[in-house]
């Protein structure tokens, strides 16, 4: 199980959407593919669908140019990409057998069931076109997960879902990547953290940085605390805090809460929370994860 992309740039007219993403991913997991809206995401998702042909460079899937031989590089490949739906004169049941037969395989009961089960689907006899957007959503899902294939390619797949549809998908992922390559766009953190191994980061067609989402958030950490006591506490304590050169800065949001500044070592975070644990300390935590931090500096530029 592989993807390789090699110097892939894409063209629209003037309009350069991708410029020379290299890069190279095997093996089960999750990978995520982060960055902002406009960053490239889709496009590059098109390229490996062969729904697009890059304006330069290659993509290959198990060793094979996706450009070059897209029947034989696409056998085992499962892919949602931006907002398709089931058929509307198809039954939630009939949509899941016709997704099966498009891979020549077949559905048995068990399976439609678990699945139902699964993406608490409606009932399997409901007519696709009277289901709401989020519903439409896990159909398809349910549809690309019967053909079992060994890399799915899914582009933001919690889009348009409700906070309980994103648990189940987010919870079928989780379970998937055990055994499957998931390549997988968005720009939620919150789900990026949950169930990816390894992310890529892209912005305006170029790709700034990749690593495990440990790595990363290490890389970035946070070096501010949020500091929360159950009564008022002065500012002269964070004075003080300066002057002993244990933070170096804070701010002030209320007199019972303060943002601080910090070398961001486990070693000055320790003696900080034996100082202020003094002063009737209610809470001590990050001010901001690791990977949002890496986010927002990437994206910014610096």
């Amino acid at each position: 199980m592989e993807l390789i992309a090699d110097n892939l740039t894409k063209y629209y007219g003037n309009f350069r959407a991708l410029d020379n993403v290299s890069f190279k991913i095997s093996d089960k997991g999750c990978y995520g593919y982060l960055g902002p809206n406009g960053a490239g995401k889709t496009t590059t998702m098109k390229i490996f669908t062969s729904l697009l042909r890059p304006t330069k460079g290659n993509a290959y899937i198990n060793g094979i140019d996706v450009t070059k031989n897209p029947v034989e590089s696409l056998k085992h490949v499962s892919s949602l990409i931006e907002d398709p739906e089931p058929y509307s004169f198809m039954t939630v049941k009939e949509f899941i057998i016709f997704a099966c037969k498009i891979r020549n395989i077949s559905i048995d009961e068990k399976t439609l069931k678990d699945l139902t089960e699964r993406l608490k689907l409606p009932s399997i006899n409901t007519k696709c076109s009277k289901l709401s957007k989020g519903q439409k959503r896990r159909v398809f899902l349910a549809g690309i997960l019967a053909q079992d294939s060994d890399i799915y390619i899914l582009d933001e797949p919690s889009a348009g879902l409700d906070p309980e549809e994103s648990i189940i998908i987010r919870n079928i992922l989780n379970e998937l990547k055990k055994y499957k390559l998931i390549f997988l766009s968005s720009h939620l953190l919150y789900e990026v953290t949950q169930v990816c191994d390894y992310i890529l980061f892209l912005n305006k067609g170029k790709l700034i940085e990749q690593g495990t989402v440990e790595d990363i958030s290490k890389r970035f950490a946070s070096k501010s605390l949020r500091v929360e006591f159950n009564q008022p506490v002065q500012e002269e304590v964070f004075k003080n805090l300066v002057e002993y050169k244990l933070i170096t800065g804070y701010k002030k949001e209320n007199d019972s809460s303060y943002i601080i500044q910090y070398d961001g070592s486990e070693e000055s975070r320790k003696k900080i929370l034996q100082y202020l644990s003094n002063y009737n300390l209610r809470s001590f935590y990050d001010s901001a994860l690791g990977l949002e931090e890496a986010y927002l500096k990437l994206i910014s530029g610096e």
